[in-house]
């Protein structure tokens, strides 16, 4: 163990929750998530954790927040939930058309996909550790559309959407037609896949994502390309690495986002906050009175969070 993991271990855990309320995110989500209208937010592939970037709506009484994974032993988490949103789980995987599907269940379960891993030629020289993939015992189990998992839960909410499912990612999402038809979806943060042959075999790619996102009216705010790991497993300045993946992070357009309700508006300020997009954040309160009234009518000092977000930026 390292001095300085040592000497962090020895800090109270107050003083850590009081340093970490004096960061700019924490600051933020004490002035807004108390007087957000209610979003639902779906984490799918929500192994271990909850992600601590959302705390705009982890921190929101109204957020409804499901965390969907397979593997239940995985978010045993849920039960000693401490974020004051309100938490369900769904411990049924997705897919697009749901029903019986076949889950690849990887050496290391967290590889484990509806997609079976293939080591093309291409990549055989690459991949330094089979033992991650291999052996895959194949298991049927049930699974849900997203539209399906979403049943009992506001049904007419904006939604937000993680996913991490091992290269489903996107056919998850074309599964959902019918909530971007209706404009439910607000925004999605996404992994995806950038090999031109991706080892989990049919994995929906980053340009495919792109290119159906912005035909739902989305577009990219964010990409957080991921290079592979050394085969040394060493990480060396000067230092190149294939492009493995990504992690992105859309929206809906501003122009498509105006015509939606009051509450949808509001609840993407908090995604773009959620993102750090301070400057996105601050135009929207600028140029949008009616959500500057809600906020203001629900509690909300807009004044003193426009006034940290103009520090910000």
């Amino acid at each position: 163990m390292s001095l300085g993991l040592a000497a962090r271990r020895l800090i109270p855990q107050s003083a850590k929750n009081f340093l970490r309320q004096r960061t700019l995110p924490w600051r933020v989500s004490i002035l807004l998530s108390p007087y957000l209208p209610i979003s639902i937010c779906v984490d799918v592939g929500a192994s271990y954790y909850p992600h601590g970037k959302w705390l705009a709506f982890l921190n929101a009484p109204r957020t409804q927040w499901l965390a969907v994974e397979p593997n239940e032993a995985n978010i045993g988490y849920v039960k000693s939930w401490r974020w004051p949103c309100q938490v369900a789980a769904c411990t049924t995987g997705l897919s697009r058309e749901g029903g019986t599907q076949t889950l690849y269940v990887t050496n290391v379960d967290t590889g484990s996909s509806l997609l079976p891993p293939e080591i093309t030629p291409s990549m055989k020289h690459r991949v330094s550790s089979l033992g991650y993939f291999f052996p895959v015992t194949e298991r049927r189990i049930e699974t849900l559309t997203l539209v399906q998992a979403l049943a009992g839960l506001s049904a007419t909410a904006p939604v937000f959407v993680k996913l991490d499912t091992q290269g489903t990612e996107l056919s998850i999402l074309q599964g959902a037609q019918p909530l971007f038809d209706e404009r439910r979806i607000v925004g999605i943060e996404m992994e995806s896949t950038l090999l031109a042959q991706p080892v989990m075999k049919g994995s929906g790619k980053f340009w495919q994502a792109c290119e159906y996102m912005e035909q739902q009216g989305f577009e990219l705010l964010h990409i957080k390309p991921i290079a592979a790991v050394a085969r040394s497993g060493r990480v060396r300045s000067g230092r190149n690495t294939y492009l493995n993946e990504c992690d992105a992070v859309f929206a809906l357009r501003p122009d498509v986002a105006a015509t939606l309700a009051v509450e949808y508006r509001v609840s993407l300020l908090a995604f773009y906050l959620t993102n750090l997009f301070y400057e996105e954040a601050m135009s929207l309160l600028e140029h949008d009175a009616e959500v500057v009234s809600f906020l203001s009518i629900q509690g909300c000092s807009v004044d003193a969070l426009v006034a940290i977000l103009k520090a910000a930026v």
